[in-house]
């Protein structure tokens, strides 16, 4: 998925990849300790897919916008994977910390050994840096603890004297009244004049947004970690040109989570549901719903044992209903008995399954508002 915006301002061409909420070394509470720890491992590896990726594409710079790490007390396994993954790497890395790992003197930011193609953004007011074999100018803020004042408030730009892209690393929440974890305005964006804004904190991706010359996007997470983070998570790669702005979406090879909607009304429930679920690997979590109206209720634990091993994790739940029998109510001498024998009639001498189709729902929902008092529901 690509999105693009055209840019005024004439600047050099720069390809960065922009990634968000790694939540590196998160806690998986819900798993056995075994799950937990290579659901971690997992994460870890997507350390190495941005590394691959990153030297795939050929960025001038990979930008990590906050919440590498999900606390403060980081794995040793997670320190070497992240500095094997990131050291390797042949361009900077620059990172601007977020609430869960916020930077101090006493923070992993300052007790881990980091590679020196990393920059990390430590100060509490806005910095830039430039880098030398990068045509940008960075600017970049970390969150000091948990929670963060306004961080863009009165911030614009300094002028510059060439035609190089301004790119700000920034951890905040830009939704309407937004408070604790540096609450961005788009007012605040349109007036810092960045060319493009790397956002961090919301886990659901956007699409490329545009106020004034300022173009910013949220990654979203990089791999779902429950049922609140639905579908693909993966990286943005971002290209800065005189043609303009535009945001690729590149999914990571992570844990995805669905929940998929099946209606096994009137079919075989196990093969409506491989048919819902075929995109998904085995590696993925999936919560499926059953609806429908059946002749007779799926037998779930049976849909269980034949679905057993082809998900992570599988979640199934049953909000199918009995297909009523509308015509039994045929000859009975009621307001509801009437009206079924005279929809029976007409079912009978239909020339068509549509129209048949037709009457019986008919049925089913004149039915409904007669044992209402004439309200359907």
């Amino acid at each position: 998925m690509c999105e693009s915006g055209g840019v005024e301002n004439h600047v050099k061409e720069i390809k960065l990849l922009h990634a968000a909420d790694l939540h590196l070394d998160s806690a998986f509470e819900s798993c056995s300790p075994e799950a937990a720890a290579q659901r971690r491992e997992g994460q870890r590896e997507l350390l190495f897919q941005i590394e691959e990726l990153a030297e795939k594409r050929g960025v001038s710079a990979v930008l990590l916008s906050g919440d590498v790490f999900e606390g403060g007390g980081v794995k040793s396994e997670t320190q070497r994977d992240f500095n094997s993954a990131l050291g390797a790497l042949s361009c900077p890395v620059l990172i601007a910390p977020g609430n869960h790992d916020p930077y101090s003197p006493n923070s992993v930011w300052e007790t881990m050994r980091l590679p020196e193609n990393v920059y990390i953004f430590k100060t509490a007011e806005l910095e830039h840096i430039e880098l030398a074999g990068v045509p940008a100018r960075f600017f970049g803020v970390g969150f000091q603890n948990t929670f963060s004042k306004p961080l863009l408030r009165g911030f614009t730009a300094p002028e510059k004297e060439s035609d190089i892209p301004d790119i700000m690393v920034i951890h905040g929440d830009t939704a309407a009244g937004a408070a604790d974890y540096n609450p961005i305005s788009r007012d605040e964006l349109l007036k810092c004049k960045m060319d493009y804004v790397a956002l961090g904190h919301i886990h659901a991706r956007s699409p490329l947004q545009r106020v004034g010359e300022t173009y910013f996007a949220y990654p979203g997470c990089t791999e779902g970690r429950g049922f609140d983070e639905l579908g693909e998570k993966g990286v943005l790669i971002i290209t800065i040109s005189d043609s303009g702005v535009s945001a690729e979406f590149v999914p990571l090879k992570g844990v995805r989570y669905e929940i998929i909607n099946v209606n096994v009304g009137g079919k075989d429930a196990l093969e409506a549901v491989r048919d819902a679920v075929s995109e998904l690997s085995e590696n993925d979590c999936c919560r499926l719903i059953l609806t429908g109206e059946c002749e007779e209720l799926p037998d779930t634990s049976a849909l269980r044992k034949q679905l057993e091993g082809r998900f992570r994790e599988l979640q199934l739940r049953d909000e199918t209903t009995k297909k009523r029998d509308v015509w039994a109510l045929r000859g009975q001498n009621t307001l509801s008995g009437v009206y079924i024998d005279k929809l029976y009639t007409m079912y009978n001498a239909a020339q068509s399954d549509a129209y048949r189709e037709k009457i019986e729902l008919a049925a089913v929902y004149g039915l409904a508002a007669i044992e209402n008092g004439g309200e359907l529901i």
